[in-house]
């Protein structure tokens, strides 16, 4: 789409490999903020020895982040993706925003974080939050009209993490499976 004159952006898990020939800003995007790969495949820091994730803009690494950092994770890709869609003026532009949550390990922002029964549905409610913030960015720009958003998953919950990870809704086993409720997930 960026050869096709659209403004490109992905925000999120990106998990097409952490090397700079493999980044999205290799691969049709002009600005990338995000982890290179899963938030739960942290490496000691060289540092302090802390597990950490990289958080990156572009192809630089901006950020370490430990334990609870990923508690404003979601926060951090939404604000970016409304600040994306209200910067675009005249070009068409693409966004991929590809939350990190609800993988584990979970987090939620401080306006979400223990309001709900389990730290899963407080991670729900931040996604909910999200969408609707992003939805709310396009009505405000009178794109709401000419825009095609698409909402999905990647996979069924996680069935070993047990209430951090979802219900399949009684589809046999999960995410890791090729049964249905490893591979049917949402699409709207």
């Amino acid at each position: 789409l960026r050869a096709r004159g659209y403004a490109t952006m992905c925000i999120g898990k990106w998990h097409l490999g952490d090397q700079p020939d493999f980044l999205p800003t290799r691969h049709g995007y002009d600005h990338y903020f995000g982890l290179p790969y899963s938030n739960d495949m942290q490496r000691p820091s060289a540092k302090s020895g802390t597990a950490v994730v990289p958080l990156m803009r572009d192809e630089q690494v901006i950020e370490l982040l430990a334990g609870d950092d990923q508690d404003r994770l979601t926060e951090r890709y939404t604000d970016e993706a409304v600040k994306f869609i209200r910067d675009q003026r005249t070009r068409p532009f693409f966004l991929y925003l590809a939350t990190s949550m609800p993988h584990t390990p979970l987090g939620a922002s401080k306006d979400f974080k223990g309001k709900g029964p389990t730290p899963y549905a407080d991670t729900l409610a931040e996604l909910d939050d999200t969408v609707g913030r992003v939805l709310d960015a396009l009505e405000s720009k009178g794109l709401a009209q000419d825009t095609i958003v698409i909402f999905t998953s990647d996979n069924g919950p996680w069935l070993n993490f047990g209430r951090h990870a979802g219900v399949t809704g009684g589809l046999r086993e999960g995410k890791g499976t090729t049964w249905e409720g490893g591979v049917r997930v949402p699409f709207i």
